[in-house]
């Protein structure tokens, strides 16, 4: 019997076209959670009356179509994830619009569409740290804070975890701890899920950085990565 041919890997431009798949989807799934807010609620494509949140998600998603024919490494992170970066750095957004653009950054980390080769790639591991930590919004209610603290672990997470955590400096490292810290002592006057997920995250993003002692020179002086 003649065996199976091997299966074939994805041609380059395939794999781009998915990548450019999964931005276009976290587009619409942000822009789709902001519209159920009559905030945010607007018209078409180049409704010139759009909140610049929602402007910005749009021009991405026209841009992300052409990009599909190109090396995706070729392309900065902060192009494609600067406008969820906006969100959630936004004071105006809820926490049901903030927690989508922060799961929306965690699929794209967690897919390792950031990689360490990728250009200015330590200016867009910088800024998603400095976004999720400093991460504002509405609250409304207790369950949807937690939700958002949640989903703001799970990136911190990511980002020592992933094939770009290499680009963080050891100053975010420790924003990253910090956070994940932070977020473990006030989750003791919330619900329990909270809880159990903060300190599992914090338990494994210390796992991540303790991992990588091996890699760190010793000799280093200067504060370049971790």
């Amino acid at each position: 019997m003649r065996a199976p041919p091997p299966p074939q890997s994805p041609s380059p431009s395939a794999s781009h076209a998915a990548m450019a798949c999964v931005v276009t989807s976290e587009v619409a799934a942000v822009l789709a959670i902001m519209r159920r807010n009559v905030r945010w609620a607007a018209g078409g494509d180049d409704d010139p009356l759009d909140h610049p949140l929602v402007a910005g998600l749009k021009s991405l998603r026209r841009a992300a179509a052409a990009w599909g024919t190109r090396r995706w490494r070729d392309v900065e992170p902060l192009l494609y994830l600067g406008p969820f970066l906006d969100v959630v750095r936004s004071d105006e957004a809820g926490a049901p619009a903030t927690g989508a653009a922060l799961s929306s950054l965690h699929k794209m980390l967690s897919l390792d569409l950031v990689g360490p080769d990728a250009p200015n790639a330590v200016e867009a591991m910088s800024a998603v740290v400095e976004a999720v930590a400093g991460c504002r919004f509405e609250v409304t209610d207790a369950a949807s804070e937690e939700a958002v603290l949640a989903r703001a672990l799970q990136v911190l997470l990511a980002c020592v975890r992933g094939r770009a955590a290499p680009a963080l400096s050891n100053r975010h490292v420790c924003d990253i701890v910090n956070t994940c810290f932070r977020v473990v002592q006030q989750a003791g006057a919330k619900g329990e899920l909270l809880q159990r997920v903060s300190r599992q995250t914090m338990q494994e993003v210390v796992r991540c950085v303790f991992a990588r002692l091996p890699d760190i020179d010793p000799t280093a002086v200067a504060d370049h990565k971790v």
